[in-house]
């Protein structure tokens, strides 16, 4: 479906209001090419003034200026605050685009059931009490499989929350001084007991001091994951 290693995935992120915002912040920290767009014009602001180049002021209800967007074969993400516009947005982008994968967040198990008959790829319930929540890796560390619930699933492709033990080679160092990319990991982000357990985005520019007992967030094929884990608990 998508291959991962060439980080050529297209987002197409519908909604910068309080969901979005969050959204995006995950999304951007490991994917280059996401697109941001919302109907109203202050979000749109908002965007251009976080620096977000690729955001546009679209009517969403008008399926003509949808179409100009170019979304055949992209990964389309229904992330507006109102989940009206979110059903609304779900039906109109199944019914003009192809080869795309669709996602959206829901409120209720009665939007999730509404947002499957339309034929939603993939439904992230924001208030389901489960782990497989995208809610989960912005705000508190127990984060198991989100990615891959929503898009990597038929990839390999997993997301473990994996501590740091006492004695471990990462105990002390910088995340600038580890390239996890050389164990095929992608590290999204650090649970840090020391800061209160606040989720941290790895962004760049983020130089954090890993300690024993942080929980890290890593995405990538099982194996790595595994080989990765067996390393991190090999004593020093």
């Amino acid at each position: 479906m998508f291959d991962i290693k060439s980080n050529n995935l297209e987002i197409v992120l519908f909604g910068y209001g309080t969901t979005g915002t969050k959204i995006y912040e995950m999304l951007s920290a490991n994917f280059s090419k996401v697109t941001v767009v919302d109907k109203d014009e202050r979000h749109i602001e908002k965007a251009k003034n976080d620096g977000i180049v690729t955001s546009y002021l679209v009517d969403i209800t008008n399926d003509s200026e949808l179409e100009e967007l170019g979304l055949n074969g992209k990964i389309l993400f229904c992330a507006m605050d109102e989940m009206s516009l979110n059903i609304f947005l779900a039906l109109s982008l199944k019914s003009i685009t192809h080869d795309s994968i669709l996602l959206s967040i829901s409120t209720s198990a009665e939007n999730t059931r509404k947002l499957k008959f339309i034929g939603v790829d993939k439904v992230i319930d924001i208030y389901e009490s489960s782990a497989n929540r995208i809610v989960d890796i912005i705000i508190r560390p127990a984060v198991t499989r989100v990615m891959d619930e929503i898009i990597y699933v038929d990839n390999g492709i997993s997301i473990e929350e994996i501590e740091i033990p006492e004695g471990s080679f990462l105990d002390g160092k910088c995340v600038h001084e580890i390239n996890f990319k050389e164990y095929g990991l992608i590290l999204i982000g650090i649970s840090d007991k020391e800061l209160g357990e606040d989720f941290i985005f790895v962004t760049r520019g983020i130089n954090h001091k890993f300690d024993a007992g942080d929980i890290l967030v890593l995405m990538g094929e099982t194996p790595s994951l595994e080989a990765f884990y067996k390393k991190l608990t090999e004593k020093r």
